[in-house]
C-alpha cells in the first residue's frame, strides 16, 4: 500500500461550521495531492467519520486511503452533542463545567483500557457504515497508553480475519502519550506504526506515518525566536531566510519533518483550504537540501539547550 507524502487528519475536520466549508478543506486535499485521510470514532464529537464519508462518496475511492481507529469513543454526552457540531461547539466554548465534564468521559479511565476483538468488531463495523464504504485501508489501535490492556493475540487473529473478509487492508497502533511502551511491537512486521512526532520531541523508536508535526514545533520554535533577538539573527544568517516572516517557519517544519521524524509520510490538519494547498507544497517542494541541512542543525541547537 503506498499513501500520499501528507496525510489529511480529520481530527479538527467538525471545526468548519458548514458542510460546505468541509468538503471545501477536503477537496482542497485531493487537489493538491493529499489522498490518504486519517479519522477515529471519537473525533468531531463522533461525527467526523460521517461527514469524510460524505466527501468520499464523489470521489473514486480507489484514488484515495483511509484510515481510522478504534478504542477510544466519544461519551454519551459528547455524541449527543455531535449532532449539532456548530452550537454545541460554541455552547462548549462557553460553558468550562460542560466542556470539562466531556473531557472526563474521554479521558482514560482508571481502570485502563481495553482492546480486544469484540471492541474492534464493533467498531470497525459502526466506521464502515459511518464512512459508507465496504473497507478502510488501516485500522487503528487508537492511543493505547501503560495501564491500557491490548489483547495482541486475539487482535492479530480479529485483523487477520477482517482482512480476508475484505474489511481492512493493513492494522496497526496509532500511539500519542505513553511512547515508552511499544504496543506496535506485538503487531510488527505487518503492523502500520503511527506515532505523534515533531522536530523537537522525535519518536523514540521508527515508525511509519506521524502526527502533530507542525503545532508543538511551531509554538515553542517562534516563541524562542521571538524572545531572542540574537538567536533569531542567528536564524537569518545561517538560512539566508527571515524565520518569522509568514509562512517561513511551517513550510520548513513541514518540509523537513518526515526526514526528522524518520517517518515516511506526515499528517496535516487545518480548516483552511489554502493552508492545505500551502502544506502540501511544502513537503513536494521543499528549501533546497543544504538550507533543510542548516534549518535541522540550527533546531537541533535549541533542542539541546531545552533538554539542558
Amino acid at each position: 500500500m503506498r499513501v500520499s507524502a501528507v496525510g489529511f487528519g480529520c481530527g479538527a475536520l467538525m471545526q468548519s461550521p458548514s458542510r460546505k466549508e468541509r468538503m471545501a478543506v477536503l477537496g482542497a486535499a485531493v487537489d493538491n495531492g493529499i489522498t490518504h485521510f486519517d479519522t477515529a470514532r471519537m473525533y468531531g464529537l463522533g461525527r467526523a467519520e460521517a461527514e469524510l464519508g460524505a466527501f468520499l462518496r464523489t470521489v473514486p475511492r480507489d484514488t484515495v486511503t483511509v484510515a481510522t481507529k478504534f478504542g477510544i469513543d466519544v461519551g454519551g454526552v459528547a455524541r449527543r452533542l455531535g449532532r449539532f457540531q456548530a452550537p454545541a461547539r460554541a455552547l462548549l466554548r462557553k460553558a468550562p463545567a460542560l466542556r470539562r465534564a466531556v473531557k472526563r468521559q474521554q479521558a482514560t479511565p482508571g481502570t485502563g483500557r481495553v482492546y480486544d476483538a469484540a471492541t474492534a468488531t464493533r467498531s470497525l463495523d459502526e466506521s464502515l457504515a459511518a464512512l459508507g464504504v465496504d473497507y478502510v485501508d488501516i485500522l487503528f489501535v487508537h492511543g493505547p497508553q501503560p495501564g491500557d490492556t491490548v489483547a495482541s493475540g486475539e487482535l492479530r487473529q480479529f485483523f487477520e480475519r477482517a482482512r480476508q473478509q475484505g474489511k481492512i487492508r493493513a492494522w496497526g497502533v496509532s500511539q500519542d502519550e505513553g511512547l515508552e511502551v511499544d504496543f506496535a511491537e506485538a503487531f510488527a512486521p505487518e503492523g502500520v506504526s503511527q506515532v505523534r512526532a515533531d522536530l523537537l520531541n522525535p519518536s523514540p523508536r521508527p515508525a511509519d506515518l506521524a502526527f502533530g508535526v507542525l503545532q508543538r514545533s511551531y509554538a515553542a520554535l517562534s516563541a524562542a525566536l521571538r524572545v531572542d533577538p540574537h538567536l533569531a539573527g542567528r536564524w537569518r544568517e545561517a538560512l539566508h531566510l527571515d524565520p518569522l516572516a509568514p509562512g517561513v517557519l511551517p513550510k520548513l517544519i513541514l518540509g523537513s519533518s518526515a526526514a526528522a521524524t524518520g517517518c515516511r509520510a506526515i499528517l496535516y490538519s487545518t480548516t483552511n483550504p489554502r493552508r492545505v494547498a500551502e502544506a502540501a507544497g511544502a513537503v513536494s517542494a521543499p528549501p533546497d537540501a543544504e538550507t533543510l541541512a542548516r534549518f535541522l542543525a540550527l533546531v537541533a541547537e535549541v533542542r539541546g539547550g531545552a533538554a539542558a
